[in-house]
């Protein structure tokens, strides 16, 4: 898939971003809100390996 250098950069940054509230929440110890943090980050994870992915 060849994908718009803006749109890995968007992923990129919002995967950064969930990583960090993942962390933040889970210091503060709200567990509900790491645990949807961390589904974000995967999923958007999954996004970016896909748009990134050579030969496809």
């Amino acid at each position: 898939m060849n994908a718009p250098a803006w749109r890995i950069w968007l992923v990129t940054a919002l995967v950064c971003g969930w990583g960090i509230l993942t962390i933040r929440f889970a210091q503060k110890g709200d567990v509900p809100f790491a645990l949807l943090c961390a589904l974000l980050l995967v999923s958007n994870a999954v996004t970016l390996w896909r748009l990134t992915r050579k030969g496809r």
